[in-house]
């Protein structure tokens, strides 16, 4: 069955279904417009613009020029392919409201977008019931832009195109957020080695297919020495609260994820005295604290491993409901399960480098015998077929980055 099939992407779209809920309006739903395009089927695209032609342009266009009509149209593709992708991400997308931001902006201009054909597409969708808005809000420190979701009746038009949908994959490939000193101008060389390996990469992935099909991006932050995680768009698809991502498709082929098991945390004891922190070091660290949740303890060591400090762990504890009894008991509970891990030092932001050099490696592996291994987080998916060789190829790539045996764990996730 062809990953664009009308089968698969049917039911792809029952998964989602009912989304007559709203997703939450926080910083972590919301998305901002990307350029996109119909990656495979030709024919696909012209039913769109078909459909697109004879309802919303028709509708729209009034007694405009051609020239005015061909650019409302180009606003329409871009604002329906990009509500088709955040309805399956779950997510807001955030469509600004202001002129200033089509004329001063970066993104809006390489989008091809202007304020006027934007106002009146948004206009069109809301008065027809296709869209709910939540209106710009003004803070001193981060203003909220205007968002917008599809509602059932446009998510019904739009789900038939979901799997032909793609961003194009270009550089960079490779980014410094939020840049300190000389990493402002990142001018790396041609031949620099992490350039050639995310060029390496992307361009076998020109040829396959896979559901939210992107570039995989190097992303470090401040500098070339923090961070350093691999991205793309499809780990954006959601896989708790509906199971999306895990039964989409390689190639036309099921797929699994091969995820490393408290990656971080072992990354942390083998990089401070090379120690095994055995097969269930969560429930360890809970069963210490007074049979806290493996879950609790994820969420406690994930915070305490990324803050600066414990007191900046502490408050961003208590925002994920963790109070201060339960926070110095996993506390004390974590330093007596594991005495070398290292907690509240920041250091979660170097885990992140070597867990991204781990994830490279083993893509490359990939690329050199065909296989496609798209990152997730701390995992790769990759076609059924594929699952042993992940499996050894990540535990192979994580012992030699690490320069140990046997200290990491990995587990497979099915559809």
């Amino acid at each position: 069955m062809d990953n664009t099939s009308p089968d698969t992407a049917d039911f792809l779209h029952k998964l989602l279904s009912p989304a007559d809920s709203l997703p939450p309006d926080d910083y972590n739903h919301h998305e901002f417009l990307k350029p996109l395009e119909f990656s495979i089927s030709a024919s696909v695209e012209a039913d769109f613009l078909h459909d697109l032609d004879n309802t919303f342009l028709h509708f729209s266009k009034g007694q405009r020029n051609a020239t005015y009509t061909e650019k409302l149209r180009h606003h329409w593709k871009v604002i329906l392919l990009n509500l088709c992708m955040t309805m399956y991400q779950r997510h807001w997308l955030l469509v600004p409201a202001s002129s200033k931001d089509y004329s001063q902006n970066l993104w809006p201009k390489r989008l091809g977008l202007s304020h006027r054909p934007i106002q009146q597409v948004i206009e069109v969708l809301e008065f027809n019931d296709f869209i709910k808005v939540l209106p710009g809000k003004r803070y001193h420190n981060q203003p909220v832009t205007r968002r917008i979701y599809p509602t059932l009746k446009l998510q019904g038009q739009l789900w038939p195109y979901f799997l032909s949908i793609a961003q194009p994959i270009e550089p960079p490939y490779l980014t410094v957020n939020e840049p300190e000193g000389s990493w402002k101008q990142l001018d790396l060389p041609e031949d620099h080695p992490e350039l050639q390996e995310m060029l390496i990469i992307n361009e076998f992935l020109k040829d396959h297919t896979w559901a939210f099909k992107g570039p995989v991006k190097l992303l470090y932050k401040h500098t070339a020495f923090q961070g350093g995680r691999l991205y793309t768009p499809f780990q954006n698809l959601p896989d708790r609260s509906v199971r999306l991502r895990i039964n989409t498709q390689i190639n036309g082929d099921a797929i699994g994820e091969v995820d490393f098991n408290a990656n971080h945390l072992r990354l942390n004891l083998a990089f401070n005295g090379g120690i095994d922190a055995g097969d269930t070091p969560y429930e360890d660290i809970g069963e210490a604290a007074g049979d806290v949740t493996r879950d609790t303890v994820k969420t406690f060591i994930t915070i305490a491993m990324g803050a600066s400090s414990e007191t900046i762990a502490a408050t961003s504890c208590r925002l994920k409901k963790i109070n201060g009894e339960d926070f110095q008991r996993l506390t004390q509970a974590s330093k007596s399960v594991f005495p070398n891990l290292e907690l509240f030092t920041g250091w979660g932001i170097f885990a992140q480098n070597l867990e991204g050099q781990i994830l490279k490696q083993v893509m490359l592996e990939g690329v050199s015998k065909g296989i496609v291994c798209l990152p997730v987080h701390d995992a790769v998916a990759v076609q059924q077929q594929h699952l042993d060789w992940a499996r050894d190829t990540m535990l192979e790539c994580w012992d030699k980055q690490m320069e140990s045996s046997g200290l990491a764990r990995v587990k497979v996730d099915l559809p």
